[in-house]
């Protein structure tokens, strides 16, 4: 294989595996059947795109598919709070069969069911939500929420909940709890309560249970099944208080299935990669021993005919590729379904001082003939923080931050990531900074006492 051809496979399999969407069905109180409106069935794009894509002939990749029926859209309560919950459900289907590309926007949020939040404006009128359906090639129907009155309340607490992808993961979320105010002070102006809350119990919307005394939880959707273009979760956590007040939270997370996506456009398996640890790291030893896991989604054996590696310099130019035994790199010839394989890849930087990374590309076929792609690297970890190779922090409150940061976590180094895990957490509320003397050590910046 060349050197374009193994680029076009690692292109392709990276580009497949970047992902992010959700579902979950849950019950609601008022139905109000919908009637297929063919009138609204569009594509939802600016209109210079719209415009342009109803002139072009259509791609042979993907044809024209028909627009989704929306059957009902149903919410939960007839009367909300400003900033109170009200849970919206859609049921839909398709008129060609493609049911399984169906997804869902529901106010702001992506999904079926989602938590919505409606406020009043300064005329007293509510939020305007509408539901969005797409089906395949993203051919959309829209219609509105059916209406529901919002009224001014007291101030009450309530539980936000928000989610953000781990970085070098496809489908891990750091999970976060907030709680804020409704009513009188409007639940975005972070306002927090007089709640104080003591254990949080969670629900992921994939049948997995965990409880927790802190505010966050980490959580894999990896086990989900893909045989739909997207996953939907109702993530739900119920917190219970110090006075032994219970309070509910829940947040739609939509997944976009790349197994699925690959397959019903491509006609092609996709192997995943897990990298354990997420990040390179040097062993006592000096070298990268990088744990691999090689998994997919199909319920049959999957065998590896041919492994392509190339190696990255520093300077952006890569060797020509070898072709090794599959046995030799892998440690086996098939992965079977579930957890698949495991196995380390060695970086040795000293024997290598140029080497960037190197680039492992897997192909194989099923026995009913369908392509089998995959790919994953080894990379040499960037350089430790020093005075002589990265610029000094500028920023007093980021300097305090990174000093805070390093006392809760006893480490020498800390990253973007853990800064943000503890900024989440509220480890830098009431941080307090002199700005009139930046180049100052802020030996004294700590956190607000809680």
């Amino acid at each position: 294989m060349n050197e374009r051809r193994a680029r076009a496979l690692k292109a392709g399999a990276l580009a497949a595996l970047a992902c992010l969407g959700t579902c979950a069905i849950v019950r609601s109180r008022r139905p109000a059947p919908l009637p297929a409106p063919p009138a609204e069935a569009q594509n939802v794009s600016d209109p210079p795109a719209r415009e342009q894509r109803e002139q072009a002939p259509p791609r042979p990749s993907r044809e024209t598919a028909a627009a989704p029926v929306i059957d009902a859209v149903t919410v939960e309560k007839d009367e909300v709070c400003e900033g109170e919950e009200n849970l919206v459900t859609v049921q839909a289907h398709t008129a060609d069969g493609n049911d399984a590309f169906l997804h869902y926007q529901v106010g702001a949020g992506r999904g079926s069911p989602v938590a919505l939040r409606s406020y009043l404006d300064d005329r007293g009128q509510p939020t305007s939500h509408r539901v969005t359906v797409f089906g395949k090639n993203n051919v959309a129907t829209s219609v509105p929420v059916p209406s529901f009155r919002v009224k001014r309340c007291d101030t009450a607490p309530a539980v936000v909940i928000e989610h953000h992808l781990r970085p070098n993961t496809v489908d891990e979320f750091d999970l976060d709890v907030r709680i804020m105010s409704t009513g009188a002070a409007r639940a975005d102006a972070g306002t927090v309560t007089s709640f104080r809350p003591r254990r949080f119990v969670w629900s992921f919307g994939d049948g997995m249970r965990e409880e927790s005394r802190e505010p966050h939880q980490t959580h894999s959707f990896a086990a989900r099944a893909q045989d739909t273009l997207y996953s939907h979760f109702l993530v739900m956590v119920e917190v219970l208080g110090e006075d032994g007040r219970a309070l509910q939270g829940r947040h739609a997370i939509e997944l976009l299935n790349p197994a699925f996506e690959a397959f019903a456009y491509k006609g092609t398996i996709l192997l995943f990669a897990d990298l354990i640890p997420r990040f390179p790291q040097l062993s006592a030893s000096g070298v990268v021993d990088q744990g691999i896991r090689i998994w997919h989604t199909r319920p049959e054996v999957i065998a590896i005919s041919k492994v392509t590696v190339t190696t990255r310099r520093l300077d952006g130019q890569r060797s020509p590729p070898a072709f090794p035994p599959v046995g030799s790199v892998l440690g086996a010839t098939v992965v079977p379904p579930g957890r698949g394989i495991e196995l380390h890849a060695v970086l040795d930087p000293r024997a290598e001082p140029d080497t960037l990374s190197r680039d492992y590309f897997l192909e194989g076929q099923t026995l009913d003939g369908h392509p089998v792609r995959g790919a994953f690297s080894v990379m040499k970890p960037p350089a430790l923080p020093s005075k002589e190779r990265h610029d000094a922090i500028s920023d007093p409150v980021l300097l305090a931050k990174v000093k805070i940061a390093r006392e809760v976590l006893h480490r020498d180094y800390v990253t973007d990531e853990d800064i943000w895990r503890l900024e989440r957490a509220g480890q830098f509320d009431g941080l307090h900074v002199d700005a009139r003397a930046p180049n100052d050590p802020p030996a004294a910046a700590k956190p607000a006492t809680k």
